[in-house]
């Protein structure tokens, strides 16, 4: 069983053009074989004088036979015109050698055409009518000009009968294939459309079919609510009245290369949505080809990760931030310190070692609950002092550091240190208690081109430790420095 369906297996197309007409062409090979072989059969009882449509049905069922294995091998086109060829030789040619004009068959004609135009295409139907046509004029035309001669009177028979009855079941098994091939076309086709149009609607990543000018053309269910706008309102609008890139010739850059066929990695945008506001998103956008080749459309799959954002920026802030004062942390102010070595101007720099005095009694007298709410305040003070240019950083317990950009002379890194310390003092209402803490501040201030050679923490450190000895609650600049130059 199975060596007898290797034999009569045909390859499986996965182009449905292709498919289709194999359905054809093999609902022909073998609707000729039997066909030709009841000819055979009937004639060789009727008319058993015409030995000539034994051969002619031999050739016929071996042509088939022969065509059958060309569709075997894969060879379609070859397959379909070997029948195309024979089939219109025969009814057109053969036919016109024995009776002339009246012995061309125009039914086997018009069955040639329709199976060129079913199993090839319908071009080449096309070109094979007219061919036919002018061939039926010259056939005419010589055999008026006696240059066909010996001709034989086509006999009015049973054999005749039968013949044109074949030639019309076959026209009806050709038009009964077709339908039904093209109606399973179009089943497929919607089954397609449907699974298609079932993950368009029901993925949890929002789809937006564009035109070539980026015009939306479609959107699904996720889309729309992304965006926060209606089907109606959506649909029609450019993909730029809503698409907020911080980099437009970038956008720009990205559409053209879309546009010319090429392949881009996924990246992030921002959109604005109908109510104004935005959301992150990631984007993978791609140009789909119509049946033609031609390019037809931009899919679009866009998907929401503000919470993946939130994540990092919350990572960010664990790994860069102090947890309790939401303030830079060590890590951040080194990597903020680093950067300031890396500039060689003039412009002055100060770093300003605070450490808050006797802050343990705080912890011992009043908890730590309540000391942790005094570092928050103070912390948020100290900000509040500085400009948005500068850094002020906790580097852990009551230890603070800040960094003074751009700051002209001395004087200007003594009057902010004066307000932090007045700030400081203030007291700290918690409830129905009242709580003031003093700070040690050390100061070290030099050109940004001379950090390299300056450990600016460790002398302000110093200078700090130096105001704890004098009685604390003041500030001192680190006394090596030769600030009378400044």
């Amino acid at each position: 069983m199975l060596n007898m369906y290797k034999i009569f297996s045909i390859p499986k197309f996965s182009d449905q053009d292709k498919k289709r007409r194999a359905n054809i062409l093999v609902v022909t090979q073998f609707s000729v074989i039997i066909l030709v072989t009841a000819i055979v059969i009937y004639s060789s009882f009727a008319s058993p004088e015409h030995t000539e449509i034994l051969y002619m049905g031999g050739t016929g069922v071996l042509a088939m036979l022969i065509s059958y294995g060309l569709l075997r091998k894969g060879k379609l086109e070859a397959a379909c015109w070997l029948i195309v060829i024979l089939g219109w030789l025969v009814f057109t040619v053969d036919m016109a050698m024995v009776a002339g004009i009246r012995g061309v068959s125009v039914q086997g004609q018009i069955l040639i055409v329709i199976f060129a135009g079913l199993a090839l295409n319908g071009k080449t139907g096309l070109l094979i009518t007219i061919f036919t046509l002018i061939i039926n004029f010259l056939i005419l035309r010589m055999e008026q000009n006696g240059l066909l001669i010996n001709l034989l009177p086509l006999p009015a028979n049973d054999t005749r009968w039968f013949i044109q009855t074949i030639y019309i079941t076959m026209a009806a098994v050709y038009i009964w294939t077709a339908d039904k091939v093209i109606r399973n076309a179009l089943s497929e086709s919607q089954e397609t459309a449907d699974r298609y149009r079932a993950l368009f609607d029901r993925t949890n990543d929002g789809v937006v079919i564009y035109d070539l000018n980026w015009n939306v053309l479609s959107v699904n269910l996720h889309a729309l609510e992304l965006l926060g706008y209606t089907s109606a309102e959506l649909i029609g609008m450019n993909a730029a009245d809503y698409e907020e890139p911080d980099k437009p010739e970038l956008m720009d850059q990205r559409r053209e290369q879309i546009l010319r066929g090429e392949s881009l990695p996924i990246f992030e945008e921002t959109l604005t949505r109908k109510d104004g506001t935005r959301v992150q998103v990631e984007l993978s956008e791609a140009l789909v080809y119509g049946p033609k080749g031609k390019p037809d459309h931009v899919q679009c799959i866009m998907r929401d990760i503000t919470e993946r954002k939130d994540h990092e920026l919350q990572l960010q802030q664990q790994a860069l931030y102090d947890p309790l004062t939401k303030l830079p942390n060590r890590t951040l102010f080194e990597d903020r310190y680093q950067s300031i070595h890396s500039k060689t101007d003039q412009s002055l720099v100060a770093v300003l070692f605070v450490d808050l005095d006797n802050f343990k009694w705080v912890n011992d007298d009043f908890g730590h609950a309540v000391g942790d709410q005094v570092l928050q305040e103070l912390g948020g003070r100290m900000q509040d002092v500085l400009r948005e240019s500068d850094t002020v950083a906790r580097m852990g317990g009551d230890e603070f550091v800040i960094i003074l950009e751009n700051i002209r002379n001395k004087m200007d890194a003594s009057k902010i240190t004066e307000k932090l310390l007045n700030e400081i003092y203030l007291p700290i209402r918690l409830g129905d208690q009242s709580i003031q803490i003093t700070a040690s501040i050390g100061i070290s201030i030099a050109e940004k081109r001379n950090l390299a050679y300056l450990d600016m923490l460790k002398n302000s450190d110093t200078a700090m430790y130096q105001v704890k000895d004098s009685g604390k609650n003041n500030f001192r600049f680190y006394d090596s420095e030769k600030l009378s130059q400044i």
